[in-house]
C-alpha cells in the first residue's frame, strides 16, 4: 500500500476523554507516520475537567514529534473545538477523527484511499449503532437542514478537505455540533467545488456517553442553520 503524500492533519477534539485517549491516541500516531508522508495529528483539548490534560502531557513527552495540543482554557463545543483544529492547520490538507474511538483507524483508511484530489471529501455510515430516537433525530434535521441550505447530500462521517477552502467559505458556525461541517460542505457547493464521498463503518464509542445527543444542541443547531443560510445570500 503507497502512503498519503498530501500532507495532512488530523484534528482530534477532545472533552473530558481521559479514558479514551490512552487506546485512541497511540495509535492515531502509529498510523499516521505509517500511512502518510507527512501527518500531524492535532488535538484540541476543549476545556476538559478530568485528565485529559495529563494524559495530553504524557503523549507529548514520548512523542515530541507529529503531536500538536491546543487546549481551550473553557470548554466552547465540538464546532469551535474543530475550528480551532482547521484554522491551526498547517497542512494542504485536514480531517478528524472523534477522540471516543468511533472511528476505526481502518475507517480514516478508506477515507483517504478514497480522496482523488477533491476539494472535499465527505464520508456516511454503512451502518451506526444508534437507537431509534436518535435515529428519527438524525433523519429530520437532515430534512431541516435541506430546507434551509438546500444541501441534501448526507453528511455523517469525518470529512477531509483543503485547508485553502477556509479562505473562501466565511464560516460564520461557532456553536452548535456538527454546524462546521455542514457549513464547509453547502458553501463549497455553492461554489462549485469538487466534492466526493466514501462509505465507512461507526464502531461503538469506546467509554462515556456522547456529548452532543441532545435536545439542546438541537436547539442550536438550528440556530446556526439560520445564519449559515443568511450567510450564504451574499455567495454568488
Amino acid at each position: 500500500m503507497s502512503m498519503f503524500e498530501p500532507s495532512l492533519t488530523v484534528v482530534i477534539p477532545a472533552f473530558n476523554e481521559a479514558e479514551n485517549l490512552p487506546s485512541v491516541l497511540p495509535g492515531m500516531l502509529a498510523f499516521a507516520k505509517s500511512a502518510c508522508l507527512r501527518c500531524e495529528v492535532l488535538v484540541v483539548d476543549d476545556g476538559s475537567s478530568d485528565g485529559t490534560a495529563q494524559v495530553l502531557a504524557e503523549q507529548q513527552a514520548t512523542t515530541p514529534q507529529g503531536l500538536r495540543v491546543i487546549r481551550h482554557p473553557q470548554n466552547q463545543g465540538l464546532t469551535a473545538t474543530l475550528r480551532t483544529g482547521f484554522f491551526a492547520a498547517r497542512t494542504q490538507l485536514v480531517t478528524w477523527i472523534p477522540a471516543d474511538g468511533q472511528i476505526p483507524l481502518s475507517e480514516l483508511q478508506k477515507i483517504l484511499d478514497a480522496y482523488r484530489g477533491e476539494d472535499l471529501l465527505l464520508s456516511t455510515y454503512r451502518h451506526r449503532p444508534d437507537g431509534v430516537v436518535r435515529a428519527v433525530m438524525s433523519k429530520t434535521v437532515r430534512l431541516l437542514v435541506q430546507a434551509g441550505t438546500g444541501f441534501a447530500e448526507r453528511l455523517e462521517g469525518p470529512y477531509l478537505f483543503r485547508c485553502s477552502l477556509l479562505d473562501e467559505l466565511h464560516l460564520v458556525s461557532r456553536t452548535s455540533a456538527g454546524s462546521i461541517g455542514l457549513e464547509i460542505a453547502a458553501k463549497a457547493k455553492r461554489l462549485g467545488k469538487r466534492i466526493g464521498s466514501t462509505e465507512i463503518e461507526c464502531a461503538q464509542r469506546l467509554a462515556g456517553t456522547s456529548k452532543v445527543a441532545n435536545l439542546s444542541n438541537i436547539v442550536s443547531y438550528l440556530g446556526e442553520i439560520w445564519r449559515i443560510r443568511q450567510s450564504m445570500q451574499s455567495m454568488r
